[in-house]
């Protein structure tokens, strides 16, 4: 006895092949950041948007707490800058100081291209206690072999 050929298979597994491989070469979808442009806090396209870095132990804290972060962040940018990169960030020892571990950890990880930017909500206002991280997208380039 012979099986029916089921040819409609291999084709069906070809279809699904191909979007995964384009879906792993298109770029990651992005939010809308038109109120990061409004203010000029915008790297450009060349930058991922990884986060907001919020450390949720300050809500229980209202005052020196707050304060006392938002002043460190604040001091990142105070040179009508916009972004630091991540490695000068953490060599400023009032903004590695507010740091949680988790927020220390994470940041030393990321590559010396990532930029630390102020964080804005959808409505445009900063907010005060968080700031925003940014990675150079990496995908589609090759780096030269040695």
């Amino acid at each position: 006895m012979k099986e029916p050929k089921n040819e409609g298979a291999t084709a069906t597994q070809a279809q699904d092949q191909k979007p995964a491989v384009e879906r792993r070469r298109a770029s990651l979808p992005q939010p809308d950041f038109t109120f990061y442009k409004k203010a000029e806090a915008y790297p450009g396209p060349k930058y991922l948007f990884v986060g907001h870095s919020y450390n949720v132990e300050l809500d229980n804290q209202k005052g020196e707490g707050q304060d006392n972060r938002a002043g460190a962040i604040k001091s990142l940018f105070a040179k009508d800058l916009k972004w630091v990169p991540v490695t000068e960030a953490l060599g400023n020892q009032n903004f590695a100081g507010v740091l949680s571990r988790f927020e220390h950890d994470h940041l030393s990880r990321l590559p010396e291209s990532t930029l630390i930017g102020e964080a804005i909500d959808k409505d445009g206002t900063p907010i005060k206690h968080s700031f925003t991280i940014w990675r150079e997208e990496r995908r589609g380039r090759r780096e030269p072999k040695a």
